[in-house]
């Protein structure tokens, strides 16, 4: 079926989306995937890098003190 991990919890650190992400562009690279899973790889690594935008979105570079 997939030699690929399970994609990581909602709930995971960034190191572990951003490692699953690397692992995702490793196998599209390799170019030994089926249509099919590469377009599943493709969705799930825009799924990780807007996740990952949300959680280190910085706004426009300002400090911003919650109070």
């Amino acid at each position: 079926m997939t030699d690929t991990p399970p994609e990581p919890a909602a709930d995971a650190s960034i190191s572990e989306k951003m490692d699953r992400l690397e692992e995702i562009i490793s196998h599209l690279e390799d170019g030994e995937v089926s249509l099919e899973r590469a377009n599943e790889l493709h969705s799930e690594g825009k799924e990780l890098l807007e996740a990952l935008e949300d959680e280190l979105d910085l706004g426009a570079g300002e400090i911003v003190e919650n109070r």
